[in-house]
């Protein structure tokens, strides 16, 4: 039963629109809805005396941020399932679009009070810009470098009556343009900081040029015809194209296509548009989009075969490297079909890799959205997402899981930037193009920049010290730590991005021995232990290696899941499952006899009394 994770995690945000005094014919507006501060959204219910009224979600200059609506969901009030509106084909411009339609056709029509909560999924405008979780330190980390002439500046920007401070290891890797400019003379053969004119923008711009090169994002507006100029010179792709987009305006071909999507006889040869009097402004106050930055969303596929083994939790999900999810059903398989099951996501420990998992939906058709309901018992670090379906489930069908996830690490966030920066420097580290660091692990030789390990680790910064002679520093790491692993952690210094378990220990050795922040307060979480769980584990009739174990009550994984189905199918109960498992199972499964029977037996000494007046007067 294959699992795919479908693209890459975007952003998603929600409001509720309030509607309220909806009369019959009236088409209703909200205001213009803020989001990041500019007037980018506006909904509205168009009424009609012959047909059901139609929803309308609009989206104007949201290019101008770098973004574009991926997807609009809406649901209205009393419902589970959330509907996928449809984006209307609207001209789009080479480079950008400035104006984005969706619509869909309500099934009922609208009279007094009714409320509808939107779901809008955010990724960049263009290829290349995308939402990555990462660590957000290495934003400023590497900007200081730049900003307050740090970690070994080679390089001087001359723009106008300022200079610029910059490393060519990062301007090289960045631009080919820089690139050659700098192979013209070889790095051994320079005395001095290498100088740039650059007279015909400025000065602010060549900054806000120079942040994007540094971290991968826009420093304010992208809408500037002189920093497109820039990222057009240097060849930095990503920043032209979203310059590019940023700068297109709505034109009149774009209203015109709109208004036809919405009204075809409005456009029409020799038709005057006149604007309705039947409009009412809904609600009189400004609404405002927040969003939380530390919480994302991404969807993965489940591809059944409806047999047995689909009654149990067999197959895993990988979120970040961590195994944390593994759906299932539950209901009656009559060959390869099972009629009306439930739908089940378990989700295992994901608060202990840093993660909470906040909602989750399930869709059968990419178009209903079905909210899942969320269990949990105490004191277990386990959920329980489950829905009820209304179908009939056959070999090969597909279940696709929305789930919104947060990260409670701070400073290890989803942000939208250019994927090009997360990978550009760190080939050049692989590649030992412009290295100015030897790292030996055993008779094994790395290399590195002594800008990206000073500017992200203070102990590296103090061993390095500043570089006054021609050739390349060497430092050792530990023999103990193998090869991979500083690969990993020089990666996570690069790009702040983790490529393995957050779980190795030789990982939380180097984090802590280097003080990444991020990466050591990440490895802790996942490899924490307290004493009072460890007496809780120790009370366990199961066995459990302590050291392997995350902080929480006690142990519940996908095998405990498992004999616990098993158990529920056969009548069988695995000695290795301990009561208190049981009764926490019991409760997030709804299985409310085996709940009550659970809560009885698991007792130091179970009341007799109770136990056997259960026993005889259930039937």
């Amino acid at each position: 039963m294959a699992v795919t994770i479908s693209g890459t995690s975007v952003l998603m945000v929600s409001f509720e629109w309030i509607v309220e005094d909806i009369e019959e014919t009236k088409t209703v507006l909200s205001k213009m809805i803020l989001f990041n501060g500019d007037k980018v959204f506006r909904v509205s219910v168009k009424k009609t005396t012959d047909k059901n009224p139609t929803l309308i979600f609009l989206a104007t200059n949201l290019n101008r941020m770098g973004m574009r609506v991926k997807e609009i969901r809406y649901s209205q009030q009393g419902l589970q399932s959330h509907l996928k509106m449809k984006e209307n084909e609207i001209k789009k411009e080479k480079d950008g679009e400035s104006l984005q339609l969706f619509t869909a056709h309500l099934t009922e029509r609208l009279l007094g009070k009714c409320i509808f909560t939107f779901s809008i999924w955010i990724e960049g405008s263009v290829t290349g810009y995308c939402y990555h979780l990462s660590d957000r330190l290495i934003t400023q980390q590497f900007w200081n470098a730049s900003a307050k002439h740090e970690h070994g500046i080679d390089v001087e920007l001359m723009c106008k009556d300022k200079t610029f401070s910059a490393h060519k290891a990062i301007l090289a890797a960045r631009s080919p343009i820089f690139a050659a400019e700098f192979a013209k003379d070889h790095p051994a053969k320079d005395e001095g900081s290498h100088q740039i004119h650059v007279e015909d923008v400025d000065p602010s711009v060549m900054e806000e040029f120079l942040y994007f090169l540094y971290t991968g994002q826009p420093k304010t507006v992208l809408a500037n015809d002189e920093l497109l100029k820039l990222a057009s010179r240097y060849q930095l792709t990503t920043l032209e194209n979203l310059c590019r987009a940023a700068l297109t305006k709505i034109d009149v071909q774009q209203v015109m296509n709109c208004m036809s999507s919405l009204n075809p006889a409005a456009t029409g040869m020799h038709q005057e548009v006149k604007a309705s009097s039947s409009v009412l402004i809904r609600p009189d106050a400004e609404i405002v989009i927040d969003h939380d930055q530390s919480v994302s969303t991404f969807q993965c596929c489940w591809e059944l075969k409806v047999d047995a083994k689909a009654l149990f939790p067999n197959t895993v999900i990988e979120y970040q490297h961590e195994k944390l999810f593994s759906p299932h059903l539950t209901g009656k398989v009559h060959g390869f079909v099972v009629k009306k099951p439930w739908i089940h996501l378990v989700c295992v420990n994901h608060r202990n890799f840093g993660f909470k998992a906040m909602n989750g939906f399930y869709s059968t058709d990419g178009k209903t959205w079905i909210e899942m309901k969320k269990r949990k018992a105490e004191d277990v670090e386990l959920f329980l997402f489950v829905g009820q379906t209304s179908e009939t489930f056959r070999d090969g069908c597909r279940v696709t899981f929305c789930m919104e996830m947060a990260s409670t690490i701070e400073n290890y966030h989803y942000e939208l930037m250019d994927t090009s920066w997360t990978t550009q420097l760190w080939q050049f580290a692989l590649e030992h193009k412009w290295t100015d660091v030897e790292i030996f692990v055993g008779a094994v030789k790395l290399e590195a920049h002594r800008v990206v390990l000073s500017a992200r680790s203070p102990v590296l910064n103090v061993l390095l010290g500043d570089i006054d002679h021609l050739g390349k520093s060497s430092m050792a790491v530990e023999e103990n730590i193998d090869v991979e692993v500083v690969e990993v952690f020089l990666k996570f210094l690069y790009t702040g991005r983790l490529d393995m378990s957050a779980t190795n220990k030789q990982l939380l050795q180097l984090a802590e021995s280097y003080e990444v922040e991020t990466l050591l307060k990440i490895c802790q979480l996942a490899n924490r232990i307290s004493a009072d769980v460890t007496s809780k584990l120790d009370a366990l009739p199961c066995k459990i290696d302590i050291a392997d174990k995350p902080a929480v009550s006690f142990q519940m994984d996908l095998e405990v899941v498992n004999l616990f189905l098993k158990f529920l199918h056969t009548g069988s109960l695995d000695p290795s499952v301990s009561q208190t498992q049981m009764v926490a199972l019991a409760e997030m499964y709804e299985a409310k006899t085996l709940s009550k029977i659970s809560k009885l037996v698991s007792e130091i000494s179970p009341d007799v009394d109770k136990l056997t007046t259960f026993i005889l007067t259930f039937f």
